[in-house]
């Protein structure tokens, strides 16, 4: 068994809990924002499109980043731990290449993978919400794998 395994899954189950969290968190937010007047959704198919894009635009430019972060941050962690170091906080976030997490995973796979794929999800019943997530997640993986197998 590769070394931190266990530790990085304990990480991706409190991933998956933020993720079920946020799933509530904005959607509600925006019928909320949308209710007192700050949003406006229209009505019928486009009330719902628009919810639903707005909900995923509004999580994925405001927590997605600090997510990705503190998760890439954890990995880190994970790995110096199993490493035999004890890495501070400050050498972590250090040691994070931020021009390549900004200009990859900011600016190109927030605006053309998860918005787009978390305004399908939150067109779906909330009950599927995320394991069409835990799904999109996978297909990224492959992707990304796939695209660095070709570099």
């Amino acid at each position: 068994m590769p070394k931190g395994v266990l530790a990085k899954a304990a990480v991706w189950g409190v991933v998956g809990m933020m993720i079920v969290l946020m799933f509530q968190l904005y959607p509600a937010g925006v019928q909320g924002a949308a209710a007192n007047g700050y949003l406006y959704l229209g009505e019928g198919w486009l009330g719902k499109f628009l919810a639903a894009f707005l909900g995923s635009a509004i999580m994925n430019l405001t927590f997605a980043p600090v997510f990705m972060a503190a998760h890439r941050i954890s990995d880190l962690y994970i790995d110096e731990r199993c490493a035999g170091r004890k890495p501070k906080i400050g050498q972590l976030v250090r040691s994070v290449e931020w021009p390549s997490f900004i200009r990859f995973i900011i600016a190109r796979t927030i605006p053309l993978f998860w918005i787009p794929a978390h305004t399908i999800s939150f067109l779906l019943p909330a009950d599927y919400r995320v394991l069409f997530a835990a799904f999109l997640s996978i297909a990224l993986g492959a992707i990304l794998a796939y695209a660095k197998s070709r570099n």
